[in-house]
């Protein structure tokens, strides 16, 4: 675009101008709104990106691609304009080859980068007022946008794992209006052509939600692994996935480099090893069983749930897939809520935390814990020990309070000194005062942390069940999850003495 081309654009927009030029460079491009009520728009949309020092990325494209006779045509349009920063964003993803627009040189590349810009055009004028959850066609043909409910706005979806957040809305132009957001949206094509440039290390470290990811793989020594050919499938959490982990673990695990002697380091390193798998295994190709990882001798199981899959580790909780085939040139991502734990690593947690830690890392158990902390036991359960629980889930407890009538929907209904005494009874009848794991477990009659109360453990076909003052007895489903101070069974229905008999009986 010569001088003067340049400067008839910048004078047939020149109030609008005024107020995107007094931009800087990190600014967005507002228009008061007063303004934009009072006035037409005098400008069409490519003169706007012209006119916006934000925008330089985004006109230098529609130039390159020949989509200026396009987008300065009648329309109308809505147009999702990235900024600059996208735009060096997108570059900075697609590696060394890639500096600038100007290395879009092939016919094939020049394509590509048009179908990317038409990707971001709606055939249609769509204010802010308007847009609402659903597809939107754009005008690269049969490919669609998704806008997505965020709160109290919205995002923008593409073929890739990481949505676009609107930045400024309903910029007026003579046909249409612009919207500006944080990042290049990317078709199914040009996200299989950003995979064919990057391995799998490179895809993580692009999305921000996997920094504490590639620290790990960083700080493993893993990084050459999963940059070679592969092909190998990574079940990757995300970063909130690693601050869980951490938080279960205790004071001492604040974070990745706490992780400092040899033997944390190489445990670690398995952890992550166990989240791999040697072949690529598309989203299609999953099926419910074990899999082997390449932390040898170690397997994860996938598990049908519905219409989709979990997948089982060493522990008590499954990880959910949220995210599939987030495809790589040595391999393909599936976003996982949870970091995965082998055997070694499942002993090293339950090495690290007490039993109420344990209880309190499972959501299964919140119920427990509230009445824990209701009765004033924390610091009992938390201290030396040692200890056995038979610790009832969230299930047994709502069992237990529908046993109780409308009185009793919740722990808050327990409000009496007496009924609080009651509660804690109830608990400490669930301790036993020394560590009786599973294998340990006999028949017969076994005194609990509830003066003169005892349970009773009896033989059933080749497991126990566990007996107490009422006539149904409970099931152990887990056993064996160690802690620091001592060893917790979990059971499916609340063990109730005799004085929690006659306290249901009376109501």
């Amino acid at each position: 675009m010569n001088k003067l081309f340049r400067t008839m654009y910048l004078m047939a927009g020149l109030v609008l101008s005024v107020a995107f030029l007094s931009c800087s460079d990190d600014d967005p491009v507002v228009i008061p709104p007063m303004i934009e009520e009072e006035m037409t728009p005098t400008s069409n949309i490519v003169e706007l990106a012209v006119a916006s020092e934000s925008l330089a990325q985004l006109e230098a494209a529609v130039i390159k691609a020949d989509l200026v006779g396009t987008l300065s045509g009648t329309g109308p349009f809505t147009v999702f304009a990235p900024t600059d920063d996208a735009f060096v964003a997108l570059l900075g993803a697609l590696g060394d080859d890639y500096n600038s627009l100007d290395d879009f040189d092939t016919e094939g590349e020049i394509a590509l980068l048009k179908d990317i810009l038409l990707y971001h055009v709606v055939a249609a004028e769509v204010k802010a007022a308007d847009l609402s959850a659903g597809d939107v066609a754009t005008a690269l043909a049969d490919n669609s946008v998704s806008v997505i409910a965020n709160g109290g706005s919205f995002v923008i979806g593409d073929a890739s794992a990481v949505d676009a957040n609107i930045t400024t809305t309903d910029i007026g132009a003579t046909n249409g209006v612009v919207h500006l957001i944080d990042k290049v949206l990317l078709p199914q094509a040009a996200v299989d052509f950003v995979a064919s440039l990057q391995d799998l290390v490179d895809v993580a470290s692009s999305n921000p939600d996997f920094s504490v990811l590639v620290e790990a793989v960083v700080k493993t020594d893993l990084a050459a692994t999963l940059q070679s050919e592969g092909p190998f499938t990574v079940f990757a959490p995300t970063n909130e996935a690693f601050v869980a982990l951490l938080g279960s673990l205790g004071s001492n695990y604040n974070s990745l480099e706490d992780f400092d002697t040899e033997g944390e380091i190489e445990l670690l390193k398995n952890i992550l090893l166990y989240h791999v798998v040697p072949g690529q295994v598309g989203s299609a190709d999953l099926a419910a069983g074990d899999v082997a990882t390449a932390f040898p001798e170690n397997s994860i199981t996938v598990i049908a749930d519905g219409d989709t899959f979990t997948l089982g580790d060493a522990s008590e909780v499954n990880a959910g897939i949220t995210a599939t085939d987030v495809a790589a040139n040595n391999g393909v991502i599936h976003v996982i809520d949870k970091v995965l734990l082998p055997q070694a690593a499942a002993d090293f947690a339950g090495s690290l935390v007490d039993i109420v830690g344990i209880a309190s890392g499972d959501d299964n158990f919140s119920v427990l814990v509230d009445a824990v902390v209701k009765t004033d036991l924390v610091e009992t359960l938390t201290s030396e020990g040692p200890f056995t629980v038979f610790a009832p889930t969230n299930e047994a407890f709502t069992a237990l309070l529908n046993a109780l009538g409308n009185d009793y929907n919740s722990l808050d209904d327990f409000d009496t000194e007496g009924e609080i005494e009651l509660l804690k009874n109830i608990l400490l009848y669930h301790v036993v005062p020394s560590q009786v794991k599973s294998l340990d477990l006999a028949a017969g009659d076994v005194g609990t942390a509830f003066t003169d109360n005892s349970i009773s453990v009896i033989m059933s076909g080749d497991t126990f069940v566990i007996g107490d003052a009422s006539e149904v007895d409970a099931n152990l489903s887990t056993i064996d999850l160690e802690a620091t101070n001592g060893v917790v069974h979990v059971i499916d229905k609340v063990m109730l003495p005799q004085a929690a008999i006659d306290f249901v009986n009376s109501l």
